[in-house]
């Protein structure tokens, strides 16, 4: 079995860094992957996790990628895992871990990240917003009262950081919509509708 040893640590700024060290069967050696990554990379790659780990417990599994700046990450649902490939100039480095060994270790990213995001200019609004924002009815008709919680929740968590990320865009319709009272129904009307297009992307299951 291959030996994997993975860090990602986020920092105070929004930015973070991702380390794997690996040891593959049938290699001498160690290989390392690492890369920093920039505070806009690292939201996409906290929206990817939250995406693919709604999929896999409460949607339909299916592959899907995010690029970052140097770093291929793609979850692979045939075997639960991560794929990592890391490319620097004409050199690469590729690597596999699970997909639930992956997800553990983003779990404190993901609290930071969901941290600076509810403690921003803008998070306390947002979060009121979402209260308003409910599951669509036929998706909560797919779970138990403890499962439409726990979904709504994650949804919100990742509308939140869109939509917090929309906010903090300069020039944003969407900040302007957050700052006038009168626009206010608007922004929630925004929120509710982003979390429906969230629920049918990632819930949506085969028939």
């Amino acid at each position: 079995m291959a030996s994997k040893i993975l860090i990602i640590s986020p920092r105070e700024d929004g930015s973070g860094r991702i380390s794997l060290t690996h040891k593959a069967e049938g290699a001498s050696g160690i290989s390392r992957i690492s890369c920093d990554v920039s505070p806009a990379d690292l939201l996409q790659l906290v929206l990817f996790c939250e995406g693919c780990d709604l999929r896999r417990i409460y949607g339909e599994p299916q592959m899907a990628e995010v690029e970052l700046d140097g770093l291929t990450v793609t979850y692979a649902p045939s075997g639960d895992e991560i794929h990592l490939l890391r490319q620097i100039g004409y050199s690469e480095k590729a690597a596999r871990i699970a997909c639930k060994t992956f997800l553990t270790e983003m779990a404190g990213v993901v609290e930071a990240v969901l941290d600076q995001a509810e403690t921003s200019k803008h998070g306390i609004t947002l979060k009121t917003l979402l209260k308003h924002a409910d599951l669509p009815a036929a998706y909560a008709a797919q779970f138990t009262a403890d499962e439409t919680a726990a979904v709504l929740h994650r949804l919100h968590e990742m509308a939140l950081l869109i939509l917090n990320d929309r906010a903090m865009e300069k020039g944003s319709r969407f900040a302007k919509l957050l700052r006038a009272k009168k626009s206010r129904p608007e922004a929630e009307a925004c929120a509710a509708e982003l979390v429906a297009s969230l629920a049918d992307s990632l819930l949506t299951r085969a028939s």
